[in-house]
């Protein structure tokens, strides 16, 4: 079960925050959203293809192809889970479970339609070019990550019993940590930052990023968001040439964060249950652009900005809202007395 911060509860770390931290000044607030309507932001097509026992549904890339190779290659299953068993045939397919805000606007809880964190103008976004001759910008955001599993909210297909029903929640948001604001704090807490979060190891990463172009992701170079730059340092600067893909950059870290807090599972090969992931396969997840303009497809982790984001940065507005697609693989069966 997944380990996360009850909304209350962060409703209060706000309001503690909010009060000893910040004293009240007037600031014009730019968070402008609606209440997640998943009907109208979800772009369904993005479930496809689904495997059901070996048989493939629906357009697929790559990426696909080689996911659903492991439910292909075994469509029957057995499981047991206590004194229970039951059998049947593997289901694979893209669920949408998860959101994640990457908000130049601290407190714009972009889910909820409201700004519910003033901060005086703390912590907020900004953007700044480098002076070290390399013509890249930094770019520095806040992220929030909900639980949101669809399916659930809108009642449907909850016979599954791989379909996650928790009900909506705020698993994360990145104003309380000050690990977030600093790169220098969040490699106390993760060490292995040294290793991975220096130009050596970021050499490794230019294979990911021809990768990803390519539609694929190497699962073992966890350090590496192909061309949305690498997971550490596991904080809210990343370098960027196209805010979009800075966007997608940040919310594929803040992914790559929840699991370094415990807060992440994936799906067993076998289907039968759900097995703890504090380094993320990247492959399992792709991205979708809700805010500030639909995107017309998903994305896997790292692919070129070149290739899918072009018209997607409205003017004005820099606060974006991504629907993180997780593939499952699922035993869907009958249970035996």
């Amino acid at each position: 079960m997944m380990r996360r911060l009850p909304i209350f509860l962060i409703g209060l770390l706000i309001g503690l925050a909010a009060t000893i931290a910040w004293p009240s000044q007037a600031h014009a607030s730019k968070c402008e959203s609606s209440v997640f309507n998943p009907i109208t932001k979800v772009r369904w097509t993005c479930i496809f293809p689904i495997t059901v026992g070996g048989i493939r549904v629906g357009s697929y890339d790559k990426l696909d192809k080689a996911l659903d190779a492991q439910s292909a290659s075994k469509p029957l299953c057995a499981c047991r889970k206590g004194v229970q068993f039951w059998f049947g045939v593997k289901v694979s397919y893209w669920s949408p479970n998860r959101m994640i805000d990457v908000v130049t606007e601290p407190g714009c809880m972009m889910a909820l339609g409201a700004d519910l964190m003033p901060t005086g103008g703390k912590l907020q976004g900004s953007q700044s070019s480098q002076a070290d001759g390399t013509n890249t910008r930094k770019m520095f955001a806040q992220m929030h990550y909900y639980i949101s599993p669809v399916w659930a909210m809108l009642d449907m297909f909850t016979d599954l019993p791989c379909m996650e029903n928790d009900g909506f929640d705020v698993a994360m948001i990145t104003e309380v940590l000050p690990t977030w604001q600093s790169a220098t704090l969040g490699s106390i807490i993760q060490p292995e930052a040294i290793l991975f979060g220096n130009p050596a190891a970021g050499l490794a990463c230019m294979g990911d990023s021809a990768a990803a172009a390519a539609g694929k992701v190497i699962d073992p170079l966890f350090w590496c968001m192909g061309s949305w730059g690498a997971t550490y340092p596991v904080a809210g600067d990343i370098h960027f040439d196209d805010s979009v893909e800075a966007w997608a950059g940040l919310a594929a870290r803040g992914t790559f964060m929840m699991g370094r807090l415990g807060a992440l599972t994936i799906s067993s090969s076998d289907g039968c249950s759900f097995l703890p992931q504090p380094i993320w396969t990247k492959s399992r997840y792709k991205l979708q652009l809700m805010e500030p303009v639909k995107g017309g497809k998903c994305v896997n982790i790292g692919r070129p900005g070149s290739l899918w984001s072009s018209a997607k940065h409205a003017p004005g507005k820099d606060n974006a809202q991504f629907m993180l697609f997780e593939k499952v693989i699922c035993c869907a069966g009958i249970a035996v007395p």
